[in-house]
């Protein structure tokens, strides 16, 4: 990874964190956006998707690792309806940046260890078992990706149970790609 990745991912992993934490009206754009955001970011890593079982099986367990960071995150996040506004109004705290944390660290730990601890024993894990070295980079992305997707699903489904208000008719992301 290079110092360009650290950097945006740490800076993503801000961004997130900076528009999640604490007591937050998010309106659809805002729940939308940080999915955008990754996609954008991982489209280099998921555009040319490696092939072969073990690549398939290691994207997979991306997929799943994201899926139970996300389920755990959501679960330390309160949504509810501003009985005055009649808007969504969502709570998240330091459990839920422990966890985003975790998943960062995770990352981090990986690819710089990859580099600098356990690159030889990772060169010949790959090899034995035919990895494309551009599998690791695709795991950690949909890892993000489904973290973040979960979030902004179960938000929204949240908000629409209770009967809250996300400004879904003032979003100029639904309107942009309806119209697109």
């Amino acid at each position: 990874m290079s110092t360009a990745d650290y950097i945006t991912y740490t800076a993503l992993f801000v961004f997130i964190l900076a528009t999640q934490l604490g007591r937050r009206t998010p309106t659809l754009d805002k729940l939308i956006l940080p999915v955008l955001i990754v996609g954008g970011i991982g489209f280099k890593y998921l555009s040319n998707l490696p092939t072969g079982t073990a690549n398939h099986l290691l994207e997979l367990a991306g997929v799943a690792a994201g899926l139970l960071f996300g389920l755990a995150s959501v679960a330390l996040v309160n949504v509810e309806k501003d009985p005055h506004s009649g808007r969504t109004v969502t709570r998240a705290g330091f459990p839920y940046a422990a966890v985003w944390s975790v998943a960062l660290a995770a990352r981090m730990l990986f690819a710089y260890g990859s580099t600098h601890w356990f690159h030889p024993d990772l060169v010949q894990f790959s090899m034995t078992n035919h990895i494309n070295p551009a599998t690791y980079g695709t795991f950690f992305v949909l890892m993000v990706l489904t973290m973040i997707s979960i979030r902004t699903i179960s938000v929204t489904v949240r908000a629409a149970r209770q009967g809250a208000d996300l400004k879904a008719g003032e979003s100029r992301l639904a309107r942009r790609f309806i119209h697109a």
